[in-house]
């Protein structure tokens, strides 16, 4: 009878020590569980305007194709000659979406009431600016997959001297 014990509890230990000591399994698992962990806040490519395709890294990408953006405002805000009546100075936060389909739009506009009262035209003529930029550009990539981003896009306004 003791014997018969001993067989059966070694039987038991070994079958399930087969599981704990096995490499493959465990790396295999691991490699599993990251790969199915996602940082949504990351993309692994950022939105492109052409201009940009040459940058070599993903930092330099994002702060082209944010410089780009910019240059482009700005040149559209000085057709519309804002600022000549402007005596205010401020920073105004824009949220910038860059859908799957690489169209770019204004989520929403973070201004001073004070800002607001004093160009009231400001909302409007950001609107018309992104109406204004190429139809498209590259969208963000995670994995490949196009996915939406969204940026905050400080402006200054100043006033002119």
């Amino acid at each position: 009878m003791f014997f018969r014990r001993v067989i059966l509890i070694s039987i038991i230990v070994v079958t399930y020590s087969c599981d704990f000591i096995s490499p493959k399994k465990t790396t295999l698992r691991n490699a599993e569980l990251l790969d199915t962990l996602i940082d949504y806040n990351e993309v692994d490519v950022y939105p492109l305007f052409l201009d940009c395709n040459n940058c070599d890294s993903s930092e330099k990408q994002n702060l082209c194709f944010e410089m780009e953006l910019l240059r482009r405002l700005q040149s559209y805000a000085k057709k519309s000659h804002l600022g000549s009546s402007v005596r205010v100075s401020d920073t105004v936060m824009v949220d910038i979406l860059v859908n799957t389909e690489g169209k770019i739009s204004i989520v929403d506009i973070h201004q001073n009431p004070e800002t607001q009262r004093q160009i009231p035209e400001l909302d409007s003529l950001l609107f018309k600016s992104i109406a204004s930029l190429p139809a498209t550009v590259q969208p963000s990539l995670k994995r490949g997959i196009p996915v939406n981003s969204m940026f905050k896009l400080p402006i200054v306004i100043s006033p002119k001297e």
